[in-house]
């Protein structure tokens, strides 16, 4: 009962925050609001060192939570303006692609020197021994410089500015339907990292070797990152292919499941970096932040009641037919892709990066 309770409090703090995070992003200095994500990850980690019961880590999660959505979009579009100041945005999926490969092999990294470091001393090292990183972060992220592209919207008011945000994306065709992909991949995405655990149980494997299946995840997708600059926009043209894979692996109920779980992570490092690269392209730095942020809340909404019936599946059923669910509602936008997306997309497959941009779309001005 804990463990579920934690985990609705944390949802609940993704989905009401996603959004007015990526506005306070837009609307003030978005190097202060890394630091105040990375100091909410120092609180949170300090609580989760030192607490003993639901009531003391309901904190930690919060705290968690607000690191996660004040972090979501904020960096990516730090990262776009400063390109876009020296005039090098056309290199932004390969920064961004570098930049989240090394986030994953942290995380891969971390995996498996927290598992020893759990081992050797006890949990609360881990806990601790992330507070200090996030010190060192805080201190780096002092030393940022904000672009000059950039300018702080004070005169919009929340509601104003996510409507603003919604109607530029309806404005530019392209721009919705890498809207609707990146929604769609990401539902599917964030359900095979959150249950990954479980196939992996499903498929026998034991402690330790989880702990190496885990990482070998983040290191598939860290090298999908990596490539996926040099393939360029045509790599939209395998969106077909992370939805077929990922319907693979929820039907062959066998070991063989895993080379096409390890498959669909690769694939989706590559379509979502170079879907995230277009859309940066298509968007106004005044609403940069926010729009990805739109992206995961509505991301996070389906996913919502998703998450709800895969419990109750994979508890009557199996692990399997639980993603299989999961898969079916990729199917369903596949057919959408096929029908429209796909021939609005791949009319810019075949251009440079920085000709994604269609007329309709808002230029900066620098």
């Amino acid at each position: 009962m804990a463990i579920s309770i934690n985990a609705v409090v944390f949802l609940l703090i993704i989905v009401l925050g996603d959004v007015p995070a990526g506005v306070l992003a837009d609307k003030w200095q978005r190097r202060y609001v890394l630091l105040i994500a990375f100091a909410a990850l120092f609180i949170s980690s300090l609580i989760g060192g030192f607490s003993n019961n639901l009531l003391e880590y309901l904190p930690m999660t919060i705290a968690l939570g607000a690191f996660v959505v004040l972090t979501q979009g904020t960096f990516q579009a730090l990262m776009y303006d400063t390109l876009r100041t020296i005039g090098e945005s056309n290199t932004y999926d390969r920064h961004q692609g570098v930049s989240y490969a090394l986030f994953l092999s942290g995380l891969s990294i971390s995996s498996l020197v927290g598992g020893y470091m759990a081992q050797w001393f006890d949990f609360r090292a881990t806990y601790f021994a992330t507070a200090a990183f996030m010190l060192v972060a805080c201190v780096m992220t002092l030393s940022l410089v904000e672009s000059k592209i950039h300018k702080p919207i004070t005169d919009r008011k929340l509601k104003e500015h996510v409507a603003f945000g919604v109607r530029h994306i309806f404005a530019n065709k392209l721009l919705l339907q890498l809207a609707l992909l990146i929604t769609a991949a990401g539902v599917l995405r964030s359900a095979q990292n959150e249950y990954a655990g479980l196939l992996f149980i499903a498929l026998g494997l034991g402690a330790i070797p989880m702990g190496y299946a885990t990482a070998v995840k983040w290191l598939v997708s860290s090298f999908g990152q990596i490539i996926a600059p040099k393939i360029g926009r045509r790599v939209l043209k395998l969106t077909p292919l992370f939805f077929i894979t990922f319907l693979l692996f929820s039907v062959v109920q066998s070991q063989w499941s895993l080379l096409f779980f390890y498959v669909s992570c690769f694939l989706y490092a590559i379509i979502s970096n170079q879907a995230e690269a277009a859309v940066q392209d298509n968007t106004p730095s005044e609403i940069r932040a926010t729009m990805l942020s739109i992206f995961s809340f509505a991301s996070n909404i389906i996913l919502v009641p998703l998450s709800i019936l895969f419990g109750w599946i994979a508890q009557h059923s199996n692990v399997f037919n639980a993603y299989l669910m999961i898969a079916a509602v990729g199917i369903l936008y596949l057919i959408s892709w096929m029908l429209r997306g796909r021939k609005i997309i791949m009319a810019v497959t075949s251009l440079p990066a920085r000709a994604t941009k269609l007329p309709s779309a808002e230029d900066d001005i620098v």
